[in-house]
């Protein structure tokens, strides 16, 4: 009988493009800070995620929740981006009311098409659509055990979205071989412990958001899956 450290030993492949996104918060340092996006490139990470919100002004700022005191400016976090050729990032979005700034200061900075959006909900895809008609979109979804995964991802299809951004309790071989059958990626969240890190990858999803990515690929090089 196999000893329970080696349930992680199996060969797998990944999906063609898969990367890694570097969470808000990457490499411990704090959430939404440019210090945070440079530590999660230098990990590994070929994606940074960072919050939208917008002050009192009706700027955007990157926060979690309602902005606070001082924060980096969105364009600051796309000149980061420029800097950075080879980088995307992930706009999560929390707040959509001046969404329609987004699109222009991604063409102002150069990185339009190295942006995409999370954090939108079925109820948001129209405003993003409207607002941001350039930008691309995965659709945050809770999945439930009894979801018909089939329908839901036509449905996916249908919102026009590149797949979906899910929890890693959502995430099972079963989701990620239908979404794949229908051209959709999956985009799972939060991974930061070995275990989790292991059995995500494992599920073959396209993306792997974490605040640890050298800890995700140190896995893969060592192939400890």
């Amino acid at each position: 009988m196999a000893k329970k450290s080696d349930r992680f030993t199996k060969t797998i492949t990944l999906p063609h493009g898969f990367t890694v996104t570097a969470h808000s918060g990457s490499m411990g340092l704090p959430e939404n800070s440019v210090e945070a996006m440079e530590a999660g490139v230098k990990a590994g990470a070929q994606i940074v995620e960072f919050d939208l919100q917008y002050d009192d002004a009706g700027e955007p700022v990157l926060s979690h929740d309602a902005p606070a005191g001082m924060c980096v400016t969105l364009g600051d976090a796309f000149a980061f981006l420029a800097a950075h050729p080879n980088v995307r990032a992930n706009v999560d979005v929390k707040d959509t009311s001046h969404l329609e700034c987004v699109e222009q200061l991604a063409k102002e900075a150069g990185v339009l098409d190295r942006i995409f959006f999370t954090g939108l909900f079925e109820k948001d895809i129209p405003i993003a659509r409207e607002k941001c008609p350039s930008v691309p979109y995965y659709l945050n979804t809770g999945i439930s055990r009894f979801a018909n995964l089939r329908k839901l991802a036509q449905k996916v299809r249908a919102l026009g979205a590149l797949g979906v951004n899910i929890n890693k309790r959502c995430l099972s071989p079963r989701l990620t071989r239908i979404f794949h059958d229908e051209g959709l990626l999956v985009s799972v969240w939060t991974v930061d412990k070995k275990n989790e890190a292991q059995y995500a990858l494992m599920m073959r999803p396209d993306n792997v958001t974490t605040r640890k990515p050298d800890m995700v690929w140190s896995l893969l090089e060592k192939k400890e899956i």
